[in-house]
Order: structure tokens, then C-alpha cells, then sequence
């Protein structure tokens, strides 16, 4: 095994340990497994292993979802949510469209979003606004 496979598979771990918040932190980690390397290198080498910071935490990442549609699954919750499903790391953007799009629309019957780092929970005024959004999201997302 070479230098970098080893390096690669202690990234690794320690990105899936979920407690990777700054370089830094996985540096003195990398340290402390006989591995220290610079932060260039460091860096390089988490863009070869498609590894981002996402929500303050490094996470492998996943690049096909951007060529696929933002929004993979609605659930309705009568009588007003609707739970928007995306891939990871995408929830935040996905909400701010949905703001500016629908929210100061006149009688879009949105109130307002609230999103994770997966999950966008949007909140519409009563059961006829539900109907009406989800059709719309689906046409405009899906």
C-alpha cells in the first residue's frame, strides 16, 4: 500500500467518524496516526477522495446529484406542510429559490421554509395551497 493509500484510508475514517469540522482538526488527527502533511496537500487530497465541508462537518460528497433534480421526494403532511427531500448539503439553497420564488408571490399561499442540510419543511396556508404548491413543485423540481 502506498503512502497516499494509507493517508486516503485515514481521511477516510476519520471523515466518517462525522467529527471533522476544520482542516486543522483532521490534520492533528492524521498527526496522530504517524501522517502529517501539509494543508495544501491536505486539501488536495480531499478533492481527489470528493470530500467537502458540508453543514461544518467534512462529509463525502456525492458531485452526481448536480446534474440530477434538486428534489428527489414531497411528503404532504395535511393540512399545511409539505417535506421536500434533496440530496445533502442542498436544503439551504433549495429553500432560498422556494423563498424567492413563492413566498412574496401574491396568493402562492406560502408561508415560509425551513430547511436542514437534506430537508426543506415548507409551511402554506391551508389544504388548497398544499395541492396547488406541490403540482407546481413537482412540474418545476422533480
Amino acid at each position: 500500500m502506498s503512502k497516499h493509500d494509507a493517508i486516503d484510508r485515514e481521511i477516510m475514517k476519520a471523515v466518517q467518524s462525522g467529527a471533522v469540522h476544520e482542516q486543522s482538526d483532521l490534520q492533528a488527527l492524521l498527526k496522530a496516526s504517524g501522517h502529517e502533511i501539509p494543508q495544501a496537500t491536505l486539501s488536495r487530497r480531499l478533492k481527489k477522495l470528493k470530500i467537502a465541508k458540508v453543514g461544518g462537518v467534512y462529509k463525502k460528497v456525492d458531485l452526481e446529484p448536480l446534474f440530477s433534480p434538486p428534489i428527489y421526494k414531497i411528503d404532504a403532511a395535511e393540512p399545511n406542510l409539505l417535506v421536500l427531500h434533496t440530496h445533502a448539503g442542498y436544503a439551504s439553497s433549495l429553500a432560498e429559490n422556494i423563498d424567492r420564488a413563492l413566498t412574496d408571490l401574491e396568493g402562492s399561499g406560502v408561508l415560509g421554509t425551513i430547511a436542514g442540510d437534506d430537508t426543506v419543511l415548507l409551511i402554506v396556508q391551508n389544504k388548497e395551497a398544499l395541492q396547488k404548491i406541490f403540482s407546481h413543485l413537482q412540474e418545476k423540481f422533480m
